[in-house]
């Protein structure tokens, strides 16, 4: 599937009510990888104006040099986005 009504989700990362990056995802199941972050607090939301509730949100607490993965999970034939995944990889060096 890539898309729901001819929209995918969308996967936005937000501090402080300012959104910092945003990323199309085009799958049922599906990742979005964010590099790069500042070490502090954000909140992850998955979107999509079809589904029921029309956005799952999840804060985070990140530390300094860590890659951010956001899993969404939903049925297709309710529409209803289930929940999101955080995944946190150090990068040391």
């Amino acid at each position: 599937m890539s898309s729901i009504s001819g929209q995918p989700i969308v996967v936005l990362l937000t501090s402080d009510g300012q959104v910092i990056d945003q990323q199309p995802v085009r799958i049922t199941v599906a990742d979005a990888i964010f590099s790069n972050l500042p070490a502090g607090r954000y909140t992850v939301i998955a979107r999509h104006p079809s589904l029921n509730p029309t956005e799952a949100r999840q804060d985070i607490l990140l530390a300094d040099n860590t890659m951010l993965g956001i899993k969404y999970f939903y049925t297709e034939v309710e529409r209803q986005l289930l929940k999101t995944e955080i995944l946190e990889r150090r990068l040391d060096v």
